[in-house]
């Protein structure tokens, strides 16, 4: 890869060859590679340019350029006991000055004495590094292929080595240098195959230098970009010869990328009868089982056509399309049959099967789970109070969100889950807006993706997933690291998402308190007695994934942080919204940083006074004018308070409060707050009292930093 190399400094090449591994497990694979590589090569003062990883399906790769030909070499200091034990009374060395020289593999002769704030220490300098670097290769390479880690592992030889796939030959070099060692019954070599449509041919790989373009001479493309700029271009040409627009799903690319080494596109077609079927299933039996690429029209409509990619360029192309198109016709006639299985029975038949599927031990049957839901959004009707919601198709859409979970073509797509429901009901007859209900029923899918469009999609989809979390948590299913196995962080964020979005005002403390009353008796009497606890638990937990959302729209963090304590008081997300819009708006006003430092100020003066919010000062106690003022600026601000926060007019109410700073400034300029005359000191810190009530009704200003 390097042509006008340094003679000092030469490539090295670990290539890992393997059988098969996932595709999902190359990315993961390399990222480690590059890690263990850099984090032991810089322990071993190894010099290099650059480390780059690659990968395919039969070959992990990791290429180090212009690596120094020795390790680096450095002067290390070991200290040893205290100079004074260098020889004794009699001029003699001592025990522990021969333990130390020994140790340092020298003698007490040798030994020196350094100076450091502890006091004087025997000491050895020794050199260290200035070995070849091909020997500590030998150490690093081996180590690097020991440690990777893989979502699951095999065991195929004597020693009984763990690695995602069997390996068949490991290629180490340094240069033309091959780097010996031996791993899971394998010599190290120079040793590799070409593709495999071509026989797997053995190949010679004579420098590390040499290695991507020998293979490159023979088809095989290991480096990634590389790859893919093939890739890309066999998808566009073929699309180009068909003139219709191919579908790129980023993750399809991906993983078609990772399944060859020499990308071939194949254009084939498949009857346009399977058009029919739903084209989420079109997509998903072409894109999960088969890695097809589905093409449209120019106006977006599905097209009876596919891109496959095959590894290699080869003759019998002809036979490769045919192969394509009989396999994935049999698979879409596979699905075709299960659909038409489905549409046959009637949907209260195939929603009366859920009675038979458990949500989880202790919550009952996903039928119940649907008559939950049903009246967590007829209570979200009411509590939300909005005109024209249409109630009978939220309270019909409710009992039918799960149906297709007991449908033969989701055991067998489970990835259709929610998606499936729609068809269903659209073919039992079900009014346009149920049906839409359904099919938005899951939605938001992901934190970034699409939001139920109605408010009667948006009242079943809630109430699916205050169900969710409500009950997962009452029987003790928590959330750790990753281990999130019913989707509660995405459940938590999609709630957030559309409670800000659709700015609908809900107490989440208030529901969740009446939505409890709703679980199953064993669960309700296991947390009667913790269920503020319980509560507290699932507030704390939405506002974590609400952070994110509010983080997302370009809030800052103590401005987020500021109005925390409110939404765990109330539960409402959207009163949040607004305070931390409010509050992000008026840190434009140049007064308002050192507003809220005062605030923090006076909030740290009350620390431990015991006084009251209810506790009124005593206008006679009022000694200096700066008082009198303040105090008037207060009541003036009380009175305005009720009137503009009645709806949550968090910034005009801001801007009312930076108004009363050139009071606030004159108090704490002027006025002694802890003075030795208790009466007037009690009615001083009252003031103060007032003023952070006042301050208080918006957000915790102590929160802001400048």
């Amino acid at each position: 890869m390097n042509k006008n190399k340094h003679i000092n400094k030469k490539d090295a090449l670990l290539e890992i060859r393997i059988e098969n591994i996932p595709a999902r497990f190359i990315t993961s694979a390399k990222r480690q590679m590059e890690k263990i590589a850099i984090d032991n090569l810089n322990k071993m003062g190894i010099k290099y340019k650059s480390i780059q990883s690659f990968g395919t399906y039969k070959r992990l790769v990791l290429y180090i350029n212009d690596i120094e030909a020795k390790t680096e070499e450095k002067t290390v200091t070991a200290t040893g006991p205290s100079a004074k034990l260098l020889k004794d009374e009699k001029g003699k060395y001592t025990p522990q000055s021969f333990g130390f020289a020994k140790s340092q593999k020298t003698t007490p002769d040798k030994l020196k004495v350094i100076n450091t704030p502890k006091g004087d220490f025997l000491a050895v300098e020794k050199k260290m590094g200035g070995e070849a670097s091909w020997k500590k290769l030998a150490e690093v390479f081996p180590l690097i292929i020991s440690k990777l880690q893989f979502p699951k592992n095999m065991v195929w030889e004597k020693e009984r080595f763990r690695f995602a796939r069997p390996i068949r030959s490991i290629i180490a070099l340094h240069g033309e240098k091959l780097i010996p060692f031996k791993l899971a019954g394998i010599k190290s070599g120079r040793k590799t195959v070409g593709l495999s449509s071509n026989g797997s041919k053995e190949i010679i790989i004579k420098s590390a230098e040499k290695y991507f373009k020998t293979l490159e001479n023979l088809n095989v493309i290991v480096e990634d970009e590389k790859r893919l700029l093939i890739l890309n271009k066999e998808i566009s040409s073929a699309s180009k010869r068909m003139n219709l627009i191919p579908n790129i799903d980023s993750q399809l690319l991906e993983e078609n990328l990772y399944l060859v080494e020499y990308p071939v596109g194949i254009v084939g077609g498949f009857s346009k009868d399977f058009l029919d079927l739903p084209i989420e299933l079109v997509h998903l039996v072409m894109k999960k089982q088969l890695k097809f690429f589905t093409v449209a029209s120019p106006k977006g409509a599905l097209e009876p056509y596919f891109i496959g990619i095959r590894d290699g360029i080869s003759k019998g192309q002809k036979n490769v399309r045919e192969g394509f198109k009989n396999v994935l016709e049999a698979r879409f006639k596979d699905a075709l049959f299960f659909y038409k299985k489905d549409l046959s029975a009637p949907l209260d038949v195939m929603n009366d099967k859920l009675k038979a599927i458990t949500f989880h031990q202790g919550l009952g049957s996903m039928r119940d789970k649907c008559l939950r839901i049903k009246e967590f959004s007829s209570m979200l009707v009411k509590t939300l109070n909005l005109e024209n919601l249409d109630k009978e198709e939220i309270l019909k859409a409710s009992e039918y969100v799960y149906c297709d979970l007991a449908s033969e073509l989701v055991k067998e797509f489970t990835e259709l889950q929610g998606i499936m429901a729609y068809y269903y009901a659209k073919n039992a007859g079900f009014s346009k807006g149920t049906c839409k209900i359904i099919k938005e029923f899951y939605w938001p899918l992901s934190s970034a993706s699409a939001l139920p469009d109605s408010c009667e999609s948006s009242m079943v989809s809630l109430s699916g997933k205050i169900d969710t979390i409500l009950s997962s948590f009452a029987v003790g299913i928590t959330v750790t690291g990753s281990a999130d196995p019913y989707g509660l962080r995405r459940h938590a964020m999609g709630f957030a998402r559309i409670i800000i979005t659709k700015k609908f005002s809900l107490n989440l403390n208030s529901f969740l308190k009446e939505a409890f009353e709703f679980l199953p008796k064993a669960v309700k009497e296991k947390e009667k007695n913790d269920k503020e606890k319980l509560f507290g638990n699932i507030l704390e937990f939405v506002w974590q994934r609400a952070e994110t959302v509010f983080t997302e729209s370009g809030y800052k963090f103590d401005e987020i942080r500021a109005v925390k304590s409110y939404f765990i008081e109330s539960g409402d997300l959207t009163d949040a919204a607004q305070r931390i819009k409010s509050l992000n708006a008026m840190r434009k006003n140049p007064d308002f940083d050192s507003l809220a430092a005062s605030f923090k100020r006076a909030k740290n003066i009350l620390k431990q006074t015991g006084i009251k919010e209810t506790d009124i000062p005593d206008e006679a106690l009022f000694e200096k004018g700066e008082e009198k003022e303040l105090y008037k600026n207060i009541k003036v601000l009380s009175f305005k308070a009720e009137e503009m926060l009645k709806d949550n007019d968090y910034s005009a109410y801001l801007s009312e409060l930076v108004k009363i700073k050139p009071s606030l400034d004159g108090f704490f300029d002027n006025v002694m707050v802890m003075v030795k005359d208790e009466k007037v000191k009690a009615n001083r810190l009252k003031i103060i009292k007032s003023l952070v009530v006042l301050f208080a009704k918006a957000a915790d200003l102590s929160q802001i930093h400048e």
